[in-house]
C-alpha cells in the first residue's frame, strides 16, 4: 500500500528536454513546477514549500493575465473610475498587456517577466516607436492596482510588479506666450466677431483646463464674491457600453459622444476669484451673449453655458479649439495648443509675486509642489531674486556671549 506523501515533501530531477522539473505535496496531490536551471526550480519549490509551512499557499489556477486584467477592468474599473480613465485603461489591456502577457498564467507572472516587459515597451520594437515614460508609469500603476486586487482575492500570494523598475520622467518644455505675444493675443480676442473668443482672455486670466473652461455655467458665478466655482469640465470621449467594451465603428453609430462631468480631483473642484478688469470684461460678455440668444431665440438662464455656441449647445472641445487656432491667427502668432495658455497664465503669475501655495489652489493641483516642478523653470532669475532678499543681514552682529554659550551648554548636557 504506497504511502500518502505529507503537505510540503519535494524533490527535483532533470527531464529529458534538459529542463528541471520539482515535485511537491500538497493536500495530498502531487503538483510540478518547472525551470531552465536546478538552482531556479530549487528557488521556487524552497518559496513554495515555505507558503505551504505558513499556510500561504494557492494553488496555481488556469487563470491567464489577460482573463484576469478583463475581468478586472469590468469588475473593479468600469463602476469605479471615469470614462476617460477607463478608456486609458482599456486601451492599456487590449493594445500592450494583453498582447505581451495575457497568455502567461497568472500564478506564473514574474517580476523579470514584467520588467522585460516595460524595457521593450520602452525602447519600441519592430520599427515601433518606444512609450513615453509617462505613459509608461500611468501603465505601470494600472497594472499595478490590477495584481494588488489579484492578491487580495487570493489569486496571487504576492504582487510580482514590486520591484520593477521604470525609466524617469523627463520634463517636457512647455509653450509660454512672452508678454508681448499675450498682449497681441488679448488684442485679437476682443477684436473677433465670435464673442465666445473672450474665453481665450478668461484662460489667460485664470489658468483654467479647457474642459473647465467649456464646463462653466451662469449659475456657477459668486456676484457678491466676484468669483467662478470650477463644477464640470467638458469632453469628448468613445463611448463604452455596460460590459466595458469600446463601440466599434459602425455605418451609422457614433462611437464617441460629448461628456460633461466633474472635474478630475477634489482639488479641481475650487473657487477662483476674478480681479476687476476681469470681472467687468465678463459681464460685459455676458450682455453680449444675451441679446445674441435673443436674436436666436435661445433661453438665457443659470444653467446656460458661459462658453457655449450662440445656438446655446455645449462646445465640443476640438471646435472651440478651432476657434482659438482662428484667434491665433488673427494675432498673427505661431500654433500653440490651447493648454499654452493655462502655462502662461502660471508663469505672469509667478513673475508677479503670486505666492506658490496660492497659485496651486487656483490652478487645482493637489500639492504646490506640482506647480513648482512644472514652471520653477520658467523663472530662472527667481533663485537669485530670492537670494537678493538676505543682503541686509550680511555682515549683521549677532549677540553670542560667552555666558549664553555656557549656558546653553549646560542645558544641552542636562538634556
Amino acid at each position: 500500500m504506497s504511502k500518502k506523501k505529507a503537505n510540503g515533501e519535494g524533490s527535483i530531477s532533470k527531464r529529458s528536454d534538459g529542463r528541471y522539473m520539482a515535485r511537491y505535496t500538497v493536500d495530498g496531490k502531487r503538483k510540478a513546477i518547472y525551470g531552465a536551471t536546478h538552482e531556479e526550480v530549487r528557488t521556487k519549490l524552497n518559496e513554495i514549500l515555505n507558503e505551504i509551512a505558513k499556510g500561504l499557499y494557492i494553488a496555481p489556477k488556469k487563470d491567464t493575465v489577460g482573463m484576469w486584467l478583463k475581468e478586472w477592468l469590468v469588475t473593479y474599473a468600469l463602476p469605479t473610475v471615469k470614462q476617460s480613465t477607463y478608456i486609458s485603461y482599456e486601451g492599456y489591456v487590449r493594445i500592450h498587456l494583453e498582447p505581451e502577457l495575457g497568455n502567461t498564467k497568472l500564478t506564473a507572472l514574474t517580476t523579470e517577466q514584467i520588467q522585460r516587459f516595460f524595457n521593450k515597451k520602452y525602447r519600441g520594437y519592430e520599427d515601433k516607436k518606444g512609450l513615453s515614460p509617462k505613459t509608461l508609469k500611468n501603465m505601470y500603476n494600472m497594472f499595478n492596482a490590477t495584481l494588488e486586487q489579484a492578491v487580495i482575492n487570493n489569486r496571487l500570494i504576492r504582487n510580482p510588479l514590486r520591484g520593477v523598475k521604470l525609466p524617469s520622467v523627463t520634463k517636457k518644455e512647455i509653450d509660454i506666450l512672452s508678454a508681448e505675444e499675450q498682449t497681441q493675443l488679448q488684442k485679437a480676442a476682443t477684436a473677433s466677431a465670435e464673442i465666445p473668443a473672450f474665453g481665450v482672455i478668461f484662460t489667460l486670466s485664470t489658468g483654467v483646463r479647457l474642459g473647465e473652461l467649456l464646463g462653466f455655467q451662469w449659475g456657477d458665478i459668486n456676484m457678491k464674491k466676484h468669483s467662478i466655482r470650477v463644477k464640470r469640465t467638458v469632453g469628448r470621449l468613445q463611448k463604452v457600453d455596460e460590459d466595458g467594451k469600446l463601440l466599434s465603428k459602425e455605418s451609422g453609430t457614433a462611437t464617441t459622444e460629448i461628456v460633461i462631468r466633474s472635474p478630475k480631483s477634489i482639488t479641481s473642484q475650487r473657487e477662483i476669484p476674478l480681479f476687476d478688469e476681469l470681472w467687468n470684461g465678463l459681464m460685459e460678455y455676458k450682455d453680449k451673449q444675451r441679446e445674441l440668444f435673443d436674436a436666436f431665440g435661445v433661453t438665457f438662464n443659470d444653467k446656460t453655458h458661459i462658453f457655449c455656441m450662440p445656438s446655446g449647445k455645449v462646445y465640443d472641445p476640438r471646435t472651440y479649439e478651432d476657434l482659438f487656432k482662428r484667434t491665433l491667427k488673427a494675432a498673427d502668432l505661431p500654433g500653440i495648443n490651447f493648454h499654452a495658455l493655462r502655462h502662461t497664465f502660471a508663469t505672469r503669475a509667478l513673475e508677479a509675486g503670486m505666492d506658490v501655495k496660492v497659485l496651486s489652489t487656483i490652478l487645482g493641483h493637489a500639492q504646490a509642489s506640482t506647480t513648482l516642478n512644472l514652471y520653477a523653470h520658467a523663472l530662472p532669475d527667481h533663485t537669485r531674486v530670492s537670494m537678493e532678499k538676505m543682503r541686509s543681514l550680511y555682515g549683521t552682529s549677532f549677540d553670542t556671549t560667552e555666558d549664553d554659550d555656557e549656558d546653553y551648554e549646560v542645558e544641552k548636557i542636562a538634556v
